[in-house]
């Protein structure tokens, strides 16, 4: 799988993907088709970035400046012409300069991995954080009415590797995208973790509020007008 930094496709989308992660993608647009079919050809990856304004459709939308290099993992050609495929994640990068004499975006790039520290404190942070993502996965199957022996099932075993740990959080929030693309912007993976247990705690919290408030109406029973 090669890297083209200096002439990276670049396919702008409505959703973040951290490295680690994988996504789903239909291609239907020519330019993508192209672009998506020279990738396989040439064993290329590809970047993808969340769009900063315009759509996923029509004129080039403008990306941030932050992404992730893509690799394609799976590839469905569908009679019209259409793919669908998955994608995952492999490492960040820094969008130096976009160039629009392709159909599609390709852009100049600087692999961007996290910044050194010290490894004893990130530790720390990650198991703090993996306990922080299982009460804010108990939050949410409470809120679902998940079943017991369901959650039994999924219990969390967190990875070993604080930055793979960070970036599984990550991709698994149910926040918004822009917050998202601040935790793909954060440079070390010690201030990503902290991050994600703010993040984690601010949603917890709402979620225990909403939760009591959906409760006091059920207590005061179903409004009639018999």
């Amino acid at each position: 799988m090669k890297i083209l930094e200096k002439d990276l496709p670049l396919f702008p989308l409505r959703t973040v993907l951290f490295p680690q992660a994988r996504v789903p993608l239909q291609i239907f647009e020519p330019r993508y088709i192209e672009m998506i079919e020279r990738c396989l050809q040439e064993d290329l990856a590809f970047g993808i970035l969340l769009i900063k304004s315009g759509d996923e459709v029509g004129p080039p939308a403008v990306p941030h400046e932050v992404g992730t290099v893509a690799r394609i993992i799976d590839v469905a050609r569908l009679d019209d012409g259409r793919m669908n495929i998955a994608a995952a994640g492999i490492t960040r990068f820094k969008l130096l300069k976009v160039s629009a004499e392709l159909a599609y975006l390709t852009g100049r790039v600087e692999i961007w991995r996290d910044e050194d520290v010290d490894i004893a404190k990130a530790e720390k942070v990650a198991r703090r954080a993996a306990l922080a993502f299982q009460n804010y996965i108990r939050a949410i199957e409470n809120v679902a009415a998940v079943e017991p022996h369901t959650r039994e099932e999924k219990t969390f075993r967190p990875p070993k590797d604080p930055t793979v740990l960070s970036y599984l959080i990550a991709s698994n929030l149910h926040v918004s995208q822009s917050d998202k693309q601040s935790l793909l912007e954060t440079p070390t993976v010690l201030a990503r973790l902290r991050r994600e247990i703010a993040l984690m705690g601010r949603e917890v919290e709402l979620i225990r509020l909403v939760s009591e408030k959906s409760d006091r109406i059920l207590d005061q029973g179903t409004f009639s007008l018999n």
